[in-house]
């Protein structure tokens, strides 16, 4: 680029000056009013303007004649405006924009007139270099095979064996995990005897028996209490608490009468308190409202007299343990409190073994396991009973208060395992 500085008395005369030796395509830079000379500030002023164009500019009758090259042939090229474009005039004018200093910047040589085509040629070669290694590259990525994931070859062989035994298939069909598909085939084979084969009606029926006599259950409302009972409900957001504590309050009363008393911690949830005192005005049952922990001992006490006591609590996410902790203020042990976690049938099985291990800090008496005719495979009721040997206690399939609630059995929940269509309603 070529820049020269210009001075006239105005801009009409400064720019007939910069097109006149920079030609038509010259760039205003800038402009500025200057006082100076004899008088100083009380001196004319004159207009400097500062231009520049992309490539040199011959001079009219000032130009330098200069060979390209150090050869003596080479003659002085005369490059007016007029005169046609050729490789020849293009070579002239690199050569004067190398040696013309521009005015008005003393010593500064005027080297920015363009690229050098031969290093811009070699810049271009390495880009493409660069390129084509970086195409070889991916191309090797994209068609180098993954390499398959390590397994231990007993581990291998045991699935493969398992995978071909038409009894594991059946128990894996039917939502049980590996490990206790196995075990359930074993025990059906110790247990049941050579007659565990057989048709596929008699298979079923066989593992259905083994499957019963793998649980274990916990009837706590079977019978009219002698002394009272005090039951609290725990569990993850929306799996059924208050719903169920009412279902279990009101199956209480239509068999057996006597004095049941709700009490609820849950002020988190809106409307909570309100579902609750709906219930309690419908089965005309008191209804006590814990705020804070240490009102938990006098509402107790003010229901000494009830047979049993069902406690609502607020629903925790298993992934908040600072909550899930403080729920343990209000449940503590010199209460004597059954604490029965609620489970939904629905999730997953590694969903609920995060639940139950977050929720362990608290003590867990059994299981209750809602939503169960939502869940087409209920194979994960064993898997999580084997994994945590904790008693079942109830089922829960709908919404109907008192109908949708079952006194869990060994021989229900192996029927629920392995016949998903059978009965799972009690209405």
């Amino acid at each position: 680029m070529q820049v020269k500085v210009f001075e006239a008395k105005d801009m009409t005369s400064g720019l007939k000056m910069v097109k006149r030796d920079l030609g038509p395509d010259a760039l205003i830079l800038s402009t500025r009013t200057l006082r100076g000379g004899k008088l100083g500030m009380l001196g004319k002023p004159v207009l400097e303007i500062t231009a520049a164009i992309d490539s040199a500019w011959p001079e009219k009758g000032n130009e330098p004649s200069c060979p390209l090259h150090n050869s003596s042939s080479s003659s002085p090229v005369q490059g007016q405006p007029n005169e046609p474009l050729t490789y020849q005039n293009l070579g002239l004018d690199e050569h004067r924009q190398r040696e013309k200093v521009s005015p008005g910047f003393s010593g500064v040589r005027g080297t920015d007139a363009g690229p050098d085509p031969t290093a811009l040629s070699h810049e271009i070669s390495e880009l493409r270099s660069i390129i084509d290694s970086l195409s070889h590259r991916i191309g090797g990525l994209d068609s180098s095979p993954v390499a398959p994931a390590y397994v231990e070859p007993e581990y291998s062989a045991q699935t493969a064996n398992a995978s071909e035994d038409p009894v594991i298939r059946l128990l894996l069909s039917r939502g049980l995990n590996h490990q206790v598909a196995g075990l359930v085939a074993r025990f059906t084979s110790d247990v049941i005897g050579p007659q565990a084969g057989g048709s596929q009606h008699t298979l079923q029926g066989n593992l259905t028996e083994a499957i019963g006599k793998l649980f274990t259950v916990t009837h706590p409302l079977d019978k009219k209490l002698v002394h009272q009972k005090r039951i609290s409900l725990i569990g993850p957001t929306g799996v059924g608490k208050t719903t169920t504590i009412a279902k279990l309050a009101a199956g209480y009363l239509k068999r057996f009468g006597g004095k049941v008393a709700l009490i609820t911690i849950d002020t988190y949830r809106i409307a909570a308190v309100e579902q609750l005192k709906v219930y309690g005005e419908i089965m005309n049952l008191p209804v006590e409202v814990v705020i804070k922990p240490t009102d938990m001992a006098a509402a107790l006490a003010r229901h000494s007299d009830c047979d049993l006591i069902l406690i609502d609590t607020a629903g925790r996410s298993p992934g908040n343990a600072m909550e899930i902790q403080d729920m343990r203020t209000f449940l503590k042990p010199e209460y004597g409190l059954e604490n029965h976690l609620l489970l939904s049938a629905t999730n997953r099985e590694l969903e609920l073994e995060t639940i139950i291990q977050q929720f362990s800090c608290l003590p867990i008496s059994n299981f209750i396991f809602s939503k169960v005719d939502e869940c087409r495979l209920l194979g994960v009721l064993l898997n999580i009973h084997y994994s945590k040997d904790t008693p079942i206690s109830y089922l829960t399939n709908g919404q109907r208060v008192p109908e949708d609630i079952v006194a869990a059995t060994p021989e229900i929940l192996a029927e629920l395992i392995m016949n998903p269509h059978g009965p799972k309603n009690n209405g």
